[in-house]
């Protein structure tokens, strides 16, 4: 593999620990990588703001792929994959048809083209995609649990489009970049990216994508991806 020249990395049980805290840790492995000149781009579901606000605190570049690659840009300059008439009817038809099976994310206020949802009680995450992918699969969405929450978004509007777009704006080729991450919505990224690493905690069909599966779970694998980097000369 040629020489890694950027990171695309999960945020949300990636960067961070289970109950979503940044370690200095990886702050401290972040700001190693961008003194080699590495560009670091968080690939993430969370909202666009919340996805530039940390790209604008992190040791990282300041260009984040959002909302599961909806979203790509940074500050006022930023591209939408997906349409914003996408998410209030993604809205529309959980509120009139899935009461009982999508609790709505506070996040989804802020949100461009993908809807956030938690499971309703009484319901496992992979029970309410289930349901949800019946009423709002034929409409052209596409419903995928993250780990960390449901998310909805056209078919097509993925982590892999947004890497591609990411690419295309810094001038970096898709071989040359090392996708990280821990979720099913990671599996786009993962067919784009040249090297692929999933965490330990990662489900078993984005394991079999991965060029390389950590040991170490969270914001360790994460530590643990860097480090294999590394050693291998390819940082």
């Amino acid at each position: 593999m040629p020489r890694v020249e950027c990171l695309a990395v999960d945020l949300d049980g990636t960067l961070t620990d289970e109950e979503g805290v940044i370690h200095h840790e990886v702050v401290e492995a972040l700001e190693r990588l961008k003194k080699k000149g590495v560009r670091v781009v968080i690939a993430t579901g969370a909202s666009y703001p919340a996805a530039i606000t940390l790209a604008y605190y992190l040791p990282v570049t300041r260009f984040a792929v959002a909302e599961n690659g909806g979203v790509v840009g940074f500050r006022g300059e930023y591209k939408l994959l997906g349409s914003r008439d996408d998410k209030e009817r993604i809205l529309a038809v959980a509120r009139e048809r899935l009461r009982g099976v999508l609790v709505e994310s506070w996040q989804n206020e802020y949100r461009l083209v993908d809807a956030a949802f938690k499971p309703a009680p009484g319901l496992s995450p992979e029970e309410a995609v289930k349901l949800a992918a019946a009423e709002l699969g034929p409409l052209g969405f596409e419903v995928v649990y993250s780990g960390w929450a449901i998310h909805v978004h056209r078919f097509g509007v993925n982590k892999g489009a947004g890497l591609l777009e990411a690419c295309r704006a810094l001038g970096v080729e898709p071989e040359r970049v090392a996708a990280i991450g821990d979720s099913a919505v990671d599996e786009p990224m993962f067919e784009v990216a040249g090297f692929a690493v999933a965490l330990a905690n990662s489900p078993e069909s984005l394991k079999r994508k991965a060029s390389y599966v950590t040991r170490g779970s969270h914001y360790l694998g994460f530590l643990e991806a860097v480090k294999l980097l590394e050693s291998r000369g390819l940082l």
